[in-house]
This record gives structure tokens, C-alpha cells and sequence, in this order.
């Protein structure tokens, strides 16, 4: 990335009282586990832009709550929704699948908002992984990362 160009995000989001954020790279790095206890969504977007680009926001429900449609529009973020409400026990899997070992402790809030990241996440994991092979086999590995970030950008287009 060239200098001072912000990092392109994959957001997961758990709002209420207590609103948490789980923000991914474009690698699957975790870049923001935070829970804010009563902020406005200002407050919330200000935290969830102070580490780049939200381009994808996700949540943990089928039907989006009015708040996290206002946070994802007020960004011009695309939502990436579950078919169905992911239960306790998918998002437990989901995140222990991802992270495997080295999960960090967290709230039932910051749980729901990874697993929210990580479901939006591997919706472009596959194609991460053709491209990261066709680089590989074509000797351009240090192209990989504008690569990554130009197929993400046309994904994006099309949701």
C-alpha cells in the first residue's frame, strides 16, 4: 500500500448499549475488538475509521437492526447479512474455526461482532486464496497486497 493510504476493513457489529466492533484485514488480521458502553453512532463511527476503510460491515442477524443500517450507510459500507440468525453456538465455532487456539477473551457482544467479521470475511476468502495462488505461480507475490485489494474493490461493486 502506498504511504498514508488507509487500510481496506471487513466489519463486524453488535449495537445497543453496549455497541461492539470487530474490524478484519483483508488477510483475516483483527484489527479492532473493542466494546464502546453507550456511545452514539458518531462515537462508534469515529472509533471504526480511526483504523481504515469499512467497505463491508456484517452482523450476526438475518434482519439488520436499524442502528447497524444507519452505522453501514452513514459509511457507504455494504451489509453482508446471514440467511438466519447465527446462533450461540455457530458463532463459537465460527470463531474458534478461524482463530483456532489463540482466541482472546471476549464478551458475548465482541463474540457476536467477530463472528459477524469472519462471516463476511469468508465471503471473499475464496477468491483471496485464487489469487494469492496465481501470484504465487506467476513469481508476484509483491504484488499480492494491491492485487487483494483491487478484487475486494470489485466484489464490493457487485453486492
Amino acid at each position: 500500500m502506498a504511504n498514508g493510504e488507509r487500510k481496506l476493513l471487513i466489519g463486524g457489529i453488535d449495537a445497543g448499549l453496549h455497541t461492539s466492533v470487530a474490524l478484519l484485514d483483508l488477510e483475516g488480521n483483527i484489527m479492532c475488538l473493542d466494546t464502546l458502553v453507550g456511545a452514539r453512532n458518531s462515537q462508534v463511527l469515529d472509533h471504526m475509521t480511526d483504523f481504515g476503510n469499512i467497505l463491508v460491515m456484517s452482523t450476526d442477524r438475518a434482519k439488520t437492526p436499524s442502528r447497524v443500517k444507519k452505522l453501514a450507510s452513514s459509511i457507504s459500507a455494504k451489509l453482508i447479512l446471514p440467511s438466519k440468525n447465527m446462533t450461540r453456538k455457530k458463532k463459537r465455532v465460527g470463531i474458534l474455526d478461524f482463530l483456532g487456539e489463540e482466541t482472546p477473551k471476549m464478551n458475548n457482544h465482541e463474540k457476536a461482532a467477530l463472528a459477524s467479521a469472519i462471516f463476511a470475511y469468508r465471503k471473499f476468502r475464496p477468491n483471496f486464496k485464487k489469487l494469492r495462488d496465481r501470484a504465487e505461480k506467476e513469481s508476484r507475490m509483491h504484488e499480492l497486497e494491491d492485487m487483494r485489494k483491487d478484487l475486494f474493490l470489485r466484489m464490493v461493486k457487485d453486492i
